[in-house]
């Protein structure tokens, strides 16, 4: 198979009204999310169009960060997030552009979130690692030889460009698996039907 990079798109055409739910988890969360930002501008018109029929054209996701990662996309400093794997787990191929990423402290909860705005999703092999510390290192605030040693057994990544980032009061979020990133709420494409 080709290295090449794809971006993912998927803010396209149809959407089905009722948004895929993973679990009530996803709907609690994204209502935290919204009251917690239901003064901000950009948040509230965001949160009250998903409130409309044929609103599912976006996803939740779960980031959880360890620092000092956190602080710096809080700070803009790092304006794109990775996450490397060995095995295909998301966000490989699930993330896309206009979707949701609440930001999860380890072990403790959720404080912000922001909105993907690019995303690409990469099957690695030595062209693609170049490619990406090369376009991406500054972004990733990825300067140190540690960043891309601790991460050079991987075999697929995916990278986001991150915007919107808001800091919220804390959002009790329990999780007791390893998983760094969780979809609470998936984009369900709309089935069209010629009658």
């Amino acid at each position: 198979m080709h290295s090449d990079t794809r971006e993912i798109t998927s803010l396209n055409s149809s959407i089905e009204s009722e948004p895929n739910w993973h679990g009530p988890r996803g709907e609690k969360l994204t209502a935290q999310l919204a009251e917690s930002l239901r003064d901000d501008p950009f948040w509230s018109e965001f949160f009250q169009r998903s409130a409309l029929p044929a609103s599912s054209h976006w996803a939740l996701h779960v980031a959880i960060f360890q620092e000092p990662f956190l602080t710096w996309v809080f700070e803009g400093r790092k304006r794109v997030e990775s996450r490397f794997s060995h095995h295909q787990v998301a966000p490989y191929g699930e993330l896309s552009a206009g979707d949701v990423i609440a930001l999860k402290r380890v072990g403790g909860p959720v404080v912000g979130l922001c909105l993907a705005t690019a995303c690409w999703s990469y099957r690695l092999d030595s062209k693609t690692w170049s490619h990406i510390q090369d376009r991406f290192a500054a972004l990733l605030c990825a300067d140190s030889d540690e960043f891309w040693s601790s991460r050079k057994d991987a075999r697929f990544a995916t990278l986001a460009s991150i915007d919107h980032v808001r800091s919220v009061a804390d959002i009790d979020y329990p999780k007791s698996d390893r998983r760094g990133w969780v979809i609470e709420r998936s984009r369900v494409a709309q089935q069209v039907m010629n009658l």
